[in-house]
């Protein structure tokens, strides 16, 4: 695949992947980490000048590598403590359709996750409710009263056992 460089430590392959120098590998996977590391700090781990660091951060967001700097927030401090994976079956699947179901899934703010997906299902949801009436009431609203769904099943999250929205970054081989 011809590789068109982007900038000294960033190049795009022919298929729209990235290949990462290793300071872009340390910096991508420390910011994963935390992204509210000072500057100094960034470019002291990083062993890069600071105005060098930020100037890779800097195109790094530019190339929507870094699409995001966010704060995750407990869902039991937000009183959302109820976690719930749901599996969505549509009756139709015209493109009019889908685009009004994924319309709506985006206005629904306990929706965190929307996939549409191969399978069994069309999409699978992650949400977060309050308590099960919360949760009920979503139900009603959202899927019952939507005469495109099928059916949906529901998967009550116990126990989270793993959750990152961290991406492995290696060195290209």
């Amino acid at each position: 695949m011809p590789v068109t460089t982007l900038w000294h430590s960033v190049a795009r392959t022919g298929d729209g992947t990235m290949k990462f120098d290793s300071f872009d590998v340390k910096i991508l996977n420390l910011l994963q980490q935390n992204n509210q590391i000072t500057s100094a700090e960034l470019a002291e781990r990083v062993n890069l000048s600071s105005a060098s660091c930020l100037r890779r951060v800097r195109r790094l967001r530019e190339e929507k590598v870094i699409t995001s700097d966010v704060s995750i927030v407990s869902p039991e401090a937000a009183g959302r403590g109820l976690t719930m994976i749901v599996m969505v079956s549509l009756e139709r699947e015209r493109s009019e359709l889908l685009d009004n179901f994924k319309r709506s899934i985006l206005a629904r703010p306990e929706v965190t996750q929307c996939y549409y997906v191969t399978g069994e299902a069309d999409f699978i949801i992650v949400l977060h409710a309050s308590d099960i009436g919360d949760y009920e009431r979503f139900t009603k609203k959202f899927f019952f009263d939507n005469p495109n769904v099928r059916r949906f099943s529901t998967m009550v999250v116990m126990d989270r056992i793993k959750f990152s929205t961290a991406i492995p970054i290696d060195l290209a081989e």
